[in-house]
């Protein structure tokens, strides 16, 4: 984030399980390090720790703090980020700790970096009241227990006739607050939904492009659909869902193509909750296009991630066609092995950069098109 001339220093820290390989270390690094990139931090030094679990009351051990508030003072640090998502006591406590060193640090979770993404990525209404809803619901808590400080500070604001302490006005605030942006978001929901039936009764067949991001998805509804959407190498590039069209010849049909914001792991419910309307178009789609990253070392993990939410979401696994995707960059990979795996027989390994495999995955959307015209 550029404020002025004046770019966003931060120091991650990473909270490393002891039993945890050193690949695996660098790789759950990386994520955090990656969505720093994308927020627009510059990452100037990183902390890490191996403990089982976080330091209860500061995340962090006595010792890490000191070490973490010499980085601030040599490199001038803005922003200490935590790669898991943790307490509002825990941040709070080690902020306190840190301002002895810089007045103004802040210390955000994992989960306060990606609502920043957000925040920046988000262009229309319905993202954006997504994205208040979510903070506001990730608040709460935090905002209770600021209620709970400012109470035994000062006795509290309106407590004279009116009877309320903070912590209780600051309740009922975030209670309207949070159903005034839900019966917002339920009439867009409602709009979407009369346009989804409509659709259907117009006979279209819709399909669904999901996946981790940054797998690629946008750049395959770019592909499919003529389009030109922002499809950039960061994560998080897509919040609300594009519709466009494919022509496929052998049905001589048109098809709706949608995307959609990609997945990541350990997002709390609260932060899916809050796209629901926005992933409806996932829910309802005849036929989901799984885009897979096959140059990720991590890929395994991350179709389980997205396989798990579209599970929540009640997707079941024969809706889904596996889009592996960036096989130009992805040495030595054993096709066979993977469908296997997935017990998958029409899997695809495709290049949209290279334009590899695009009509395979034409073809197979077809062929899945006229199945459910049979049934």
């Amino acid at each position: 984030m550029i404020e002025g001339r004046h770019i966003m220093r931060v120091l991650p820290i990473h909270l490393i399980h002891p039993r945890l390989d050193t690949e695996d270390e660098i790789l759950v690094g990386e994520e955090l390090e990656s969505l720093i990139a994308t927020f627009g931090g510059k990452i100037v030094d990183r902390i890490i720790q191996k403990l089982d679990k976080q330091n209860n009351a500061t995340f962090i051990g006595k010792g890490k703090i000191d070490e973490v508030a010499a980085k601030i003072k040599e490199h001038d640090i803005d922003v200490v980020v935590l790669n898991e998502m943790a307490k509002p006591k825990q941040i709070h406590a080690l902020k306190e700790e840190l301002k002895k060193t810089k007045a103004h640090i802040e210390v955000w979770d994992r989960v306060d970096l990606i609502l920043y993404i957000f925040e920046k990525h988000a262009t229309t209404t319905e993202a954006k009241l997504q994205i208040e809803l979510a903070r506001m619901r990730y608040m709460g808590p935090r905002i209770y227990g600021m209620g709970k400080v400012l109470s035994r500070q000062g006795g509290g604001i309106g407590t004279s006739g009116v009877g309320e302490t903070n912590t209780e006005l600051m309740k009922r605030h975030w209670r309207n607050e949070t159903k005034r942006i839900t019966n917002q978001l339920a009439k867009i929901a409602q709009n979407r939904t009369q346009q989804l039936e409509r659709r259907k009764r117009a006979g279209f067949k819709t399909v669904s492009i999901v996946g981790y991001t940054n797998a690629g998805k946008s750049s395959l509804y770019n592909a499919l659909t003529g389009k030109k959407g922002y499809a950039k190498d960061e994560l998080f590039a897509t919040l609300d869902s594009s519709i466009g069209k494919l022509y496929i010849p052998t049905l001589s049909a048109e098809v709706l193509i949608t995307d959609t914001i990609g997945f990541i792991r350990d997002l709390p419910p609260s932060l899916i909750d809050a796209f629901k309307s926005t992933l409806m178009e996932s829910i309802h789609a005849d036929i989901l296009l799984h885009v897979i990253d096959a140059s990720d070392p991590e890929m395994y993990t991350k179709i389980s991630v997205v396989n798990a939410i579209l599970q929540d979401l009640g997707r079941k696994p024969e809706d889904i066609l596996y889009v592996f995707n960036k096989i130009d960059q992805a040495k030595d990979l054993d096709k066979r092995a993977i469908l296997k795996e997935y017990n998958s027989h029409d899997g695809l390994f495709i290049s949209v950069k290279e334009k590899i495999g695009l009509e395979e995955v034409i073809e197979s959307i077809a062929k899945r098109i006229a199945l459910l015209s049979d049934n």
